[in-house]
């Protein structure tokens, strides 16, 4: 099986369904927090049953139920039910297009519930077989006199045999069949094996040396070599269990000696299967015992992506459907480890037929990746939405014109040349202050640029925990263009040596730490007041979005979180800034002077 379409509703920021198309190499791109990492880890939720929590419902529609769903192409020729192969087209177990289909509903209270999502016979008496049992199915086919040409042991026969009977008069209905109830419960349990294995390696690890997701990729390996013995491991099983059962066999019949109703009462039972997996552990370790998970994030996704390129190499991944998830491959790595990290997925997925979906914010990626195999995800209508550069040939250029980054190693982006300054800060919320605030001032004094209106200037967001390595490294010097950076004051003892850093290349480049704690301590306690309906002091120094976040859930415990705060302050709240609202925040002009400082040397 392959994965062809993820659909979600419901879960986070996807509020109304939303289909994503998925190939053999699929990259999700856009902004921070759009939405990539949240498609990725639905499937996970789908796939690997992770738990879904209250608050991955979408803020509006907490007492919903959320879907995610999948649809495979690429079925294999047979299933087995009872034993007895049968075929999902057999079973009426396709959609429209001939594609398998499967949703998992979540209620806000309640177990998950399985369906099929299928083009499925609608003649009444006909429509609900699957989930009739043997013998209901024996009645139907004694009502028909077809007793004699079929096996009444077998329901995937009756369940045939009936539907023949129709001929020509038989009607279909797009129908949700319930995989849980189907054939006695049988039906799911003999498909999810079938299903691709699932493996998801996020951007950020724990720091826990036993910790599962700190032991991958070496703990996929086990999985999958567990995977080759299933068959040995269950005759072992069995004979566990078959000798141990002797030995409880014999104690009850030793105990009616002393208790009869005692024993009577006892029944030898295993409570579980074992866990072979969790009977190997491994971890990469060095001369001086450091684990891997204790190591520099650059040190672990090289061997991350080390590990993808031995899979080509490996029999071992050759046997299975496999889906690798993963999370800003290009994270800590330089640009020319970039376009390997690119070579390694796609010969994955030539030679070792797996697929490969992954998430990036760094457009430098796309030029470099099939144009069918982008889907760039935008939120600019207050949900998100999917293009597929499949569908959309200017994809790139969106791309290009949204997230600001012009590397020479994307040929397909050349014709965009021409920047004459890139603006450096910690994140797409700073963007969106800067950008809102320029448009203000550039209405006040057409000296100072509007950076929204700008050929010459692009703003790229390198904070978090990969913004030592893009000035240590100076990743954009194939640019020879030079860089004004602008960092929070809220960490400042840790960005003063990267401000040292720029400020000493001698190659025009600059960069300063805020006066004030963050981008949002410069919104006036008006717009504040405008936006969230309170009263609030600012303070330089103060955490602003904490604040308004607690103040807010003192009242409504399901009130905004911090960072939704912050974006909200930062996308529409400086918006709603004024010159003079400035000015009582900033009377220093701090702001105006960064403003200044970019439009001199973009127009000196």
């Amino acid at each position: 099986m392959k994965l062809c379409e993820v659909i979600i509703k419901n879960f986070r920021g996807y509020d109304r369904e939303t289909h994503i198309i998925i190939d053999s190499l699929t990259a999700l791109i856009g902004k921070n927090d759009v939405g990539k990492s949240t498609i990725l880890e639905a499937l996970d939720i789908f796939f690997n049953q992770t738990k879904i929590e209250a608050g991955d419902r979408h803020i509006y529609h907490r007492d919903e139920e959320t879907m995610i769903g999948c649809i495979f192409c690429d079925l294999p020729a047979e299933i087995k039910l009872e034993e007895v192969s049968t075929t999902f087209a057999q079973e009426f177990l396709l959609n429209e297009q001939g594609n398998f289909e499967v949703r998992k509903k979540y209620p806000a209270n309640g177990k998950q519930t399985i369906f099929i999502r299928a083009k499925h016979p609608s003649n009444p008496g006909f429509d609900d077989l699957l989930a009739k049992k043997n013998a209901e199915l024996k009645v139907l086919i004694r009502n028909k006199g077809l007793e004699d040409q079929v096996n009444l042991t077998i329901n995937s026969v009756m369940r045939k045999a009936l539907w023949d009977f129709l001929g020509d008069e038989i009607e279909y209905a797009i129908k949700e069949i319930n995989a849980d109830q189907a054939d006695e419960k049988k039906l799911w349990p003999k498909i999810e094996p079938l299903l691709p294995i699932y493996r998801l390696f996020k951007a950020d690890r724990p720091s826990t040396d036993e910790d599962k997701e700190a032991q991958d990729p070496m703990q996929h390996a086990i999985k999958l070599a567990l995977d080759e013995q299933a068959e040995k491991l269950q005759e072992i099983a069995v004979e566990v269990k078959r000798k141990v059962g002797e030995v409880a066999a014999s104690t009850i019949a030793k105990l009616h000696d002393f208790d009869e109703s005692l024993a009577d009462t006892l029944l030898p039972k295993f409570k579980k299967d074992p866990a072979w997996d969790k009977a190997f552990s491994f971890s990469l370790t060095g001369e001086d015992e450091i684990p891997l998970n204790k190591r520099g994030s650059g040190v672990r996704r090289l061997v991350l992506l080390s590990f993808f390129r031995a899979t080509i190499e490996t029999d071992l991944f050759k046997e299975k459907n496999i889906i690798y998830a993963v999370e800003e491959p290009e994270t800590s790595q330089h640009p020319d480890a970039q376009k390997m990290i690119i070579r390694t997925f796609l010969e994955m997925v030539e030679k070792n037929g797996c697929q490969v979906l992954l998430t990036t914010h760094v457009p430098g990626l796309a030029g470099q990746l099939p144009l069918a195999s982008i889907r760039y995800i935008t939120n600019s209508e207050g949900y998100p939405e999917v293009a597929s550069g499949a569908e959309d040939e200017e994809v790139l250029k969106r791309v290009a014109d949204t997230l600001g980054v012009y590397p020479d190693f994307a040929p397909a982006l050349a014709p965009h040349h021409g920047v004459k300054l890139i603006v450096c800060v910690e994140g797409p919320n700073d963007i969106s202050f800067l950008s809102a605030i320029s448009r203000m001032a550039h209405a006040n004094d057409a000296t100072i640029i509007d950076l929204n209106m700008s050929q010459n200037i692009v703003m790229i967001p390198l904070g978090g925990s990969v913004l030592k390595d893009w000035v240590n490294h100076n990743y954009l010097q194939k640019l020879n263009t030079p860089e004004y950076h602008i960092y929070d004051r809220d960490i400042a003892a840790r960005y003063s040596e990267y401000c040292t850093r720029v400020n000493n290349r001698g190659d025009g480049s600059s960069a300063r730490i805020t006066c004030k704690r963050e981008m949002e301590n410069y919104i006036h306690s008006d717009v504040i007041r405008e936006i969230f309906g309170i009263d609030m002091t600012i303070d330089d120094n103060m955490d602003v979005s904490t604040e308004i976040s607690e103040t807010l859930r003192q009242a409504n415990p399901t009130g905004y979180r911090p960072d939704t705060v912050k974006k909200k302050l930062n996308k529409f709240g400086a918006q709603k800034m004024t010159m003079q609202m400035l000015q009582e925040r900033d009377p220093q002009e701090e702001v105006l002077g960064w403003l200044r400082d970019i439009s001199s040397i973009v127009q000196p």
